[in-house]
Order: C-alpha cells, then structure tokens, then sequence
C-alpha cells in the first residue's frame, strides 16, 4: 500500500476530526493558551481542597462541642440535631 493510499485510508475513516483536533492542541499550547488553562485549573483544585480541609476541621470542632455538652450533663434534647446534608457524596 502506498504511502497516498494509506494517507486517504486515514481520513476517510475520520482523520479529518483528528488532525482538526492536534491542530488546535498545537495552536492552544503554542499560544500560552493550554498553559494558562492548566494553572487555572491547579488554583481551582487548590481551592476545592482548602474548603474540603476546613470543613472537615469545623465538623470535627462542632463534634467536640456535642460531645462538651454531653459530658457537661446538657441533655441530648436541647441539643441541635445534626444538619441533613442536602448533596450526595
């Protein structure tokens, strides 16, 4: 099979798509572009990880408290219950 033969083999089966797409993730990363998208998305994740961390903080702190009043004779009842948590996990 020659050389132009396989050439269009591959973009009759979809080629075209594909070579659309390298050009563009060669444009994006020539331009900064793929760059700046990627330290984006790292301050994102740093963000998403930092409010993880404090809330597990703050449901450990409100824990200690409970159980404070617990240990402090406050009956349960006067307690708040916990808060339902409206998103699945």
């Amino acid at each position: 099979m020659s050389i132009e033969a396989l050439t269009a083999l591959v973009l009759a089966v979809g080629g075209i798509p594909a070579i659309l797409k390298l050009a563009d993730w060669i444009k994006a990363t020539r331009s900064g572009k793929a760059t700046a998208e990627k330290q984006r998305n790292r301050m994102a994740l740093n963000q998403l990880e930092e409010e993880m961390s404090y809330r597990r903080i703050m449901q450990e702190y409100a824990s200690k408290l409970r159980r404070m009043l617990i240990d402090l004779g406050v009956p349960e009842d006067r307690i708040p219950a916990w808060p339902a948590r409206t998103t699945k996990v």
